[in-house]
């Protein structure tokens, strides 16, 4: 097989010094980078037939911004993620839907070649989906962000298991609708809804901040896991909408919930 040109995107200084060199000794011309910056940089710039990217460059799924770059700029690149954590399920079946394979560290290098060279072999342009706003991919997957949410605050073991699934439905929902302008009141409203009740059910103070934080934790996963087909030239500015707004929500929810306490 003629040489193949290869991108290799990590943030571990001593694996960018050792595989490499070892894959330039199989014939690859390789082109390291340690960042997400470089590696965007690089996609833009110059022609490669192999992305062979960590998963976690800095941050945890910086590898998928680098795919999705890939993709959209060179859909026949065969790409290829490492990871350390096999066990994080949620992340793997997002590699396995997006990328041509991936493979766990530390990794043998016969397994590694072998794996580039059938792909190579093989290999056929890949179609990115089209592009979509974080609302969009939310608004989705709203049913899975409410369950997830409710196992994850089950996980801690709140003690009001009973009624957590009570109005975080028609919390989430009315919160994503709220990211389209013009429509927040409505979230402020629902938010308010959600903090009376919430007192109406002797939880705490406490209580309410944890579970919008967990909301928004898994608001951002979700956002993480589905990165290959968000709209990436509004992604930061769409993410930092759904923080302000998650806050604003928050405090609607407080205030409502202080003055069902002073009225009580």
């Amino acid at each position: 097989m003629k040489s193949l040109r290869m991108l290799f995107v990590d943030d571990e200084p001593s694996i960018r010094l050792t595989l490499p060199e070892i894959l330039r000794t199989h014939g690859y011309q390789v082109e390291v980078t340690s960042s997400v910056a470089e590696a965007l940089a690089a996609v833009q710039s110059r022609q490669f037939d192999v992305l062979l990217s960590d998963l976690n460059i800095g941050s945890p799924g910086d590898g998928f911004t680098v795919v999705s770059a890939m993709r959209r700029t060179q859909p026949a690149c065969v790409t290829l993620i490492l990871t350390g954590y096999p066990g994080f399920e949620t992340a793997l079946q997002a590699i396995r839907n997006q990328v041509d394979d991936y493979l766990v560290k530390p990794t043998r290098i016969e397994q590694l070649v072998e794996t580039i060279e059938n792909k190579v072999r093989n290999r056929t342009s890949h179609l990115p989906p089209p592009a979509r706003s974080v609302r969009e991919i939310l608004w989705e997957a709203q049913t899975m962000i409410a369950e997830r949410t409710v196992n994850e605050l089950w996980h801690q073991g709140k003690r009001w298991k009973a009624t957590t699934r009570d109005g975080l439905a028609e919390l989430l929902s009315s919160l994503i609708v709220g990211l389209n302008p013009g429509s927040e009141q409505q979230s402020y409203m629902q938010g308010a809804a959600h903090g009376a009740m919430r007192r109406g059910q002797n939880c705490s103070i406490d209580d309410l901040f944890e579970e919008f934080r967990a909301m928004e934790r898994i608001l951002y996963e979700v956002t993480q896991e589905n990165l290959l087909a968000v709209d990436v030239s509004n992604l930061v500015p769409d993410l930092r909408i759904l923080n302000d707004h998650v806050q604003d929500v928050l405090r609607h929810a407080v205030n409502s919930y202080l003055g069902q306490t002073a009225a009580a």
